[in-house]
């Protein structure tokens, strides 16, 4: 009886190690990646957030997700917005129908300064996707319309410089080209704010 509690002790404690080596593996192994970035020109960034833009005459919540590469001062990556807030109006009385977007695109930024705390970007996104107008009981779309979507935008994030980071955006929306019932590209267009946090695993040293 003896025997078998050590034994059964004993295999608890090689696992125990294993499981203690392979941590630590992993940890040099993210440490290096992680130096590697560091010293490198390039790597890479991922914002998530909300945007707050123009929405028929309000400021509607935006989902927002960019994943970019860097080169130096420069980065190139992709962008994906979809509409947060559940916005219903009645399009053809006495049917009231929801508005859903989707859009994704590309977004190019270059760092135009650095700092101890702050460091400024300007950027530039292309949005293109589908608007629509949903029935919400049959969840189909009822009107639908390809939309395209410029928008420049100044950003600053807040320490640290290497890492996870707080980052604020402020940018002008400008629709380009929409076909819906009762709303036009008017509606969507004019000045907007975003807050999210940014993971940035880029060389800032430039």
């Amino acid at each position: 009886m003896y025997k078998c509690y050590f034994g059964l002790l004993l295999c608890f404690f090689q696992h125990l190690i294993i499981a203690q080596q392979s941590d630590s593996l992993t940890q040099f192994k993210t440490n290096n990646f992680i130096q590697y970035l560091e010293d490198k020109d390039i790597g890479w960034t991922t914002f998530a957030g909300f945007d707050m833009a123009p929405t028929m005459g309000n400021f509607q919540k935006q989902i927002r997700i960019d994943i970019a590469l860097t080169l130096k001062k420069l980065s190139l990556g992709m962008t994906y917005l979809s509409l947060f807030e559940v916005l219903e109006q009645y399009v053809i009385f006495p049917n009231i129908y929801r508005l859903n977007a989707k859009h994704g695109g590309i977004i190019l930024g270059i760092s135009i300064f650095q700092s101890k705390w702050i460091n400024g970007y300007l950027n530039t996104a292309y949005h293109w996707g589908q608007m629509s107008w949903e029935d919400p009981l049959a969840k189909e779309h009822v009107f639908s319309s390809k939309s395209e979507c410029i928008k420049p935008e100044f950003e600053i994030i807040i320490y640290p410089k290497f890492g996870l980071q707080l980052s604020i955006k402020v940018g002008y929306q400008q629709m380009i080209e929409l076909d819906l019932p009762r709303i036009n590209s008017a509606d969507f267009s004019g000045l907007f704010y975003s807050l999210g946090l940014k993971i940035n695993l880029s060389n800032e040293k430039y």
